[in-house]
């Protein structure tokens, strides 16, 4: 397992970010370099769970509902949002984390005809 920058910089408050809300397991917060779109929200567990794939249901239960608020504000605030997560070889740090991302950047449906 390589670096895990959620575990070493960001759930002990080493880096300057944006908290939009935080319980004992799970936190959400804007990075402080944006990733993509034009609003970038990330949510994770504050316990290191490697992938959706080793996630336990209830502790599934408590993240979705973050990801569900932070999604409903971005909703809210810019009129629609994606959710996004990575797995296997998709994932460039291994520990599970959710995107949710308006705007510019974010993945588009290839329209079809």
């Amino acid at each position: 397992m390589g670096p895990d920058w959620y575990c070493d910089e960001v759930i002990p408050g080493k880096v300057t970010m944006e908290v939009l809300a935080r319980t004992e397991n799970t936190l959400a917060f804007r990075p402080p370099q944006p990733g993509f779109g034009t609003d970038h929200i990330i949510v994770i567990p504050t316990q290191h769970v490697s992938s959706l794939l080793d996630l336990d249901d209830d502790l599934a239960t408590e993240l979705l509902g973050a990801v569900k608020q932070a999604a409903a504000r971005a909703v809210e605030q810019h009129g629609g949002c994606q959710v996004l997560t990575t797995l296997g070889d998709e994932q460039h740090n291994k520990h599970l984390h959710w995107h949710i991302a308006v705007g510019a950047g974010v993945a588009r449906f290839v329209a079809r005809d």
